[in-house]
C-alpha cells in the first residue's frame, strides 16, 4: 500500500515538473521573439533590473545557463563577481545628451543647410563641446532634417598617395580657376591661381586678372614664396597640372628658390586633390552664390573666403579644428553630458551670412 502511495506522489511530481518546464520554454520563447524583434539592439538592464536578477538566480544557486536569455551567462557571472567583492557597477549606454547641446546642434543644421555631420562636429569642437557623429545624426533624425551625404571609405594606398603622405609638410599644391564677371562691356572671365600647403591647410590666393599671361603668373609665384617666408612655411614640392600658364620661367622660379616642381599625370584631377577640393568648396559655399560685377569684387569675396578659411572654419582633415587650433595642440574638451554655460553662443556672419562662425562670449 505504501509503495502505490510513493507511486502517485512521484506522478503527481512529474507532472508538475513537465508543466513547470513548458511554461519556462514559454517565458524563452517570448524573450527570444522581443530580442529579435529589438535587431541590432542590446538589452542593457538598470542596476534594480540586475539586482532583481541577481536575487532570484540566488535561490537557484546561481546555475542560470541554461535559462538566462536577457543577457550571455558570461555577463551574468561578471555581475555575480562584482557583487561579491562590493564593485559597483558601471553606467552603461550612451550618456544623456544635456538639453542646451541639444538645441545647439539643431540650430548649426537649421542655420546651415548644406552642412553635414562631420561639419556641424566640427563647429562644435570649437567651442570645446565633444559630441559623437552618431548622435548628432540621432538629433538631427529626431527633428526630420536631412541626413548628411553618404561618405565613401578610404581608398587604397597608391604609389602617388604614399608620397603625399610622406611628404605633406613641405608640400604645396596649386591650380587656377575662373569666374564670370558682368561688365559694361558684356561677360569676362577672370583668372584666379590658388596655393595650398598641404600639410597645414593655408591658403594663399591670388588677386583676380582678366589677362593671367606669363609675368603675372610668375609675379604670384614671387608673392607665395614671401608668403611661405612670412608664414614660416617649408616648402620642397609644388604640384600642379599641364596647364600651358605654368610656363619653364614659372618652374624655373620655384626650381631657384630650392622648390622642386612636379606635374600630375594628364587628365588626373584626383592626383592634385587638395587644391581641387578647396577650389570645389570656395564655389559651393560662396561664388556660386553670387554675380561679380568687376575685379575688385571678385577679390573681396575670394579675400574674405580665405580670411575665413584659414582662421575660423573647422577643417575635417585636421581633427574638425580650425588652423590656429590645429597649431596650438589637441584642445581640451568638454562631455555631451557636461556642458556647462560657459557664455551665450553667438553668430559671427560674412559674406551676408553665407559664412558663420560660432563663438562662446566670455565666462
Amino acid at each position: 500500500m505504501l509503495r502505490w502511495f510513493y507511486v502517485v506522489a512521484h506522478l503527481l511530481v512529474e507532472a508538475g515538473a513537465a508543466r513547470r518546464d513548458a511554461r519556462i520554454r514559454f517565458l524563452k520563447a517570448q524573450v527570444e521573439i522581443l530580442r529579435r524583434k529589438l535587431g541590432g539592439n542590446r538589452v542593457i538592464p538598470s542596476p534594480d533590473d540586475r539586482a532583481r536578477l541577481l536575487a532570484i538566480g540566488q535561490e537557484l544557486g546561481h546555475n542560470v545557463a541554461d535559462v538566462i536569455g536577457i543577457v550571455t551567462p558570461q555577463t551574468y557571472c561578471r555581475w555575480l563577481e562584482e557583487l561579491r567583492t562590493g564593485q559597483k557597477p558601471k553606467r552603461v549606454g550612451r550618456p544623456k545628451i544635456v538639453r542646451n547641446l541639444r538645441e545647439l546642434v539643431i540650430r548649426l543644421a537649421k542655420d546651415n543647410a548644406s552642412w553635414g555631420y562631420r561639419r556641424i562636429i566640427g563647429e562644435l569642437r570649437k567651442l570645446r563641446l565633444r559630441i559623437g557623429r552618431s548622435s548628432v545624426r540621432r538629433i538631427l533624425k529626431d527633428e526630420g532634417l536631412t541626413p548628411s551625404p553618404t561618405r565613401r571609405g578610404r581608398a587604397e594606398e597608391t604609389v602617388w598617395r604614399k608620397f603625399i603622405r610622406l611628404h605633406v609638410n613641405t608640400l604645396v599644391a596649386c591650380d587656377f580657376f575662373t569666374k564670370s564677371v558682368i561688365t559694361p562691356l558684356g561677360v569676362r572671365v577672370a583668372y584666379c591661381l590658388a596655393f595650398i600647403h598641404v600639410g597645414t591647410r593655408k591658403v594663399f590666393l591670388s588677386p583676380p586678372t582678366y589677362h593671367p599671361n606669363e609675368r603675372w603668373v610668375q609675379q604670384q609665384g614671387r608673392n607665395l614664396l614671401m608668403w611661405l617666408e612670412d608664414q614660416h612655411l617649408e616648402a620642397r614640392f609644388l604640384i600642379h597640372d599641364w596647364d600651358s600658364k605654368f610656363s619653364t620661367a614659372f618652374r624655373q622660379l620655384f626650381r631657384g628658390a630650392g622648390v622642386r616642381p612636379l606635374r600630375i599625370p594628364k587628365l588626373a584631377p584626383d592626383a592634385n586633390s587638395f587644391i581641387e577640393s578647396w577650389v570645389g568648396g570656395l564655389k559651393r559655399e560662396t561664388l556660386d552664390y553670387f554675380l561679380c560685377f568687376s575685379l575688385s569684387h571678385l577679390d573681396h569675396i575670394n579675400r574674405s573666403y580665405v580670411r575665413f578659411y584659414n582662421t575660423w572654419r573647422p577643417h575635417q582633415g585636421l581633427g574638425n579644428r580650425t588652423l590656429p587650433a590645429a597649431a596650438a595642440g589637441p584642445p581640451e574638451d568638454l562631455a555631451i553630458n557636461h556642458a556647462p554655460q560657459l557664455g551665450r553662443v553667438r553668430c559671427q556672419r560674412f559674406l551676408g551670412g553665407l559664412l558663420r562662425h560660432y563663438y562662446r562670449d566670455a565666462a
